[in-house]
């Protein structure tokens, strides 16, 4: 017998034990639980010289039913948050996230999720799948647009959220006020964040002290020469240097028939305010 006829005869006996026994010779692992009952049925998966094909999936799981029925027609429990994404997905993309033979935890047997997969209408409209992931706060509440603006498909975290989205009349402690530190300083500052932060971080941050007084040439001093309590910043004194001292105060005060004049920066905004 000649060489090729060997080996054609050696080729049609092992595809012919192939095709009366694949679960003996072809399959690479047990299948996932939901599968356990047609482990020994290849064909309802594998079309011969073709392997696995999508359309063999659609022919029992109906994207239109992922998520919403089981193969029997059986509805299955709503999961809060869970994206029904596969309603938009083509039914020959099954093999792009699934697999089998990974043994019976179903978990085993998932790809990585790509969104390139979805059709390009279904990716810019987010909340076709994700509605029902949408945070309830008034940020969110806020976000009319897509999701696109601020988050990216690899996850919701970390996310980038451009401040010029919201209109003018909308304030930092709408969504802010658990950010706002309980402190002395922040507690005498008001809830207009912008008045010392910029949009992009908490930090740099700037104070504009000639809201409270104007440290001009004469008082470029340093913070603990009027501020002596750290932890209390609204508490000042200006007896810290040169001639305000307290006789000097209140002898050039009561002399002009001044008593209430220990709150110096309520009328001396400046070196030069009252002289």
């Amino acid at each position: 017998m000649k060489p090729l006829a060997i080996i054609a005869a050696f080729l049609a006996v092992l595809i012919g034990l192939a095709l009366a026994f694949p679960d003996q010779l072809l399959n690479p692992g047990g299948l996932m639980q939901g599968h356990a009952k047609i482990e020994k049925e290849c064909l309802s998966c594998h079309k011969p010289f073709k392997g696995a094909l999508a359309a063999q999936c659609a022919s029992c799981h109906k994207p239109g039913d992922i998520g919403i029925r089981r193969v029997d027609g059986a509805p299955l429990p709503k999961k809060a948050g869970k994206a029904l994404f596969h309603r938009g997905l083509p039914a020959s993309s099954c093999l792009e996230c699934h697999t089998d033979h990974k043994g019976r935890d179903a978990k085993k047997a998932l790809r990585t999720f790509r969104h390139e997969s979805l059709g390009a209408d279904l990716r810019a409209n987010c909340n076709a799948c994700h509605d029902g992931q949408k945070p309830q706060d008034k940020l969110h509440g806020y976000a009319t647009r897509s999701c696109g603006d601020c988050h990216v498909t690899g996850g919701w975290r970390p996310a980038s959220f451009d401040h010029k989205l919201l209109t003018a009349r909308q304030r930092c402690i709408e969504c802010h006020k658990s950010d706002l530190p309980a402190d002395r300083l922040h507690a005498s500052t008001g809830t207009n964040c912008a008045t010392c932060h910029v949009a992009k971080a908490w930090k740099p941050a700037s104070l504009n002290h000639d809201r409270y007084f104007r440290l001009d040439r004469d008082h470029r001093a340093s913070c603990k020469t009027c501020h002596n309590d750290p932890a209390n910043f609204r508490q000042y004194t200006c007896y810290g240097c040169h001639e305000h001292t307290p006789a000097n105060i209140a002898s050039e005060h009561i002399e002009e028939g001044i008593r209430n004049y220990r709150n110096c920066a309520k009328c001396h905004k400046n070196s030069r305010d009252g002289d």
